[in-house]
């Protein structure tokens, strides 16, 4: 497999990230929630039981709080259907000649989920109004934890970071234990990287394989091959190639075959 990191990395210098891009992405919303005390329930500190965890108090519908939470959902599975798993936790690595494309559906996303912010914002007084009238016999608990309209602003937000995929560089003449330091580090980035087109180039080949297998059945029962099914197989194809920076010959060859099929 180190054959195929070499092949990412041109030449097999450098960590063998050359070829992409880091990319991090934030997406943030006031979760309307409050800790929920005994007294909100009528009980002193002493009469809930230690089995028992009290949970939170909602501030607004369930509803709404899963709009944000689908955008979000929805924002995240595009970008890790068009990127691989990085070394660090949450952040994804993309090939370079694929990241404007992606930027691009980005913040299309971006802009529907912060239009939703300003409605939710425009509507705020009412949300909490119409939360008070249905609670009134609570809303004495409730009321504390509605921050003011302007604080709500800064609790919605929808970024991403991007940046390059580099070691540590070492200065020169700085001392030999630093010196070993930042060499243990590049191999350590060098192992990961390894490690991350092995599974890589096997989440690649599964994705092919699948639709291949799909299609073959199809042909091999005589069954009728759809447009929804020759559509799924250009998919593929071109999420392949988008992806496909490890030049994996033998799923090209699969490709090929089912074009010809």
């Amino acid at each position: 497999m180190k054959k195929k990191a070499k092949a990412a990395n041109g030449n097999g210098s450098g960590n063998g990230f050359e070829e992409m891009v880091a990319i991090q992405l934030n997406v943030k919303f006031w979760p309307g929630q409050a800790k929920l005390k005994p007294a909100d329930l009528g009980l002193k500190e002493d009469e809930v039981p230690e089995i028992f965890h009290l949970g939170n108090k909602k501030l607004y519908p369930q509803e709404i709080r899963q709009q944000f939470g689908h955008l979000s959902s929805k924002a995240r599975s595009y970008l890790n259907d068009h990127s691989y798993p990085f070394v660090m936790e949450y952040v994804r690595a993309i090939p370079k000649r694929n990241l404007a494309r992606v930027v691009e559906r980005l913040e299309e996303l971006k802009a529907e989920f912060l239009a939703k912010a300003q409605d939710f914002l425009a509507e705020y007084d009412a949300i909490r109004e119409a939360w008070r009238e249905k609670y009134q016999d609570i809303w004495e608990h409730l009321a504390p934890h509605y921050p003011p309209r302007d604080y709500l602003k800064r609790r919605f937000d929808f970024f991403w970071t991007v940046f390059e995929i580099k070691g540590a560089e070492v200065k020169e003449g700085s001392a030999p234990e630093i010196i070993e330091a930042y060499q243990r580090a590049r191999e350590e980035l060098q192992e990961r990287y390894e490690e991350m087109v092995e599974e890589a180039v096997v989440y690649l080949r599964k994705k092919v394989l699948e639709v291949a297998a799909n299609l073959s059945a199809r042909l091999k029962d005589g069954r009728i091959v759809r447009n929804d099914t020759l559509e799924s197989v250009r998919r593929v194809e071109g999420w392949f190639k988008d992806l496909n920076i490890f030049g994996d010959a033998d799923v090209e060859k699969a490709l090929t075959q089912l074009r010809g099929a």
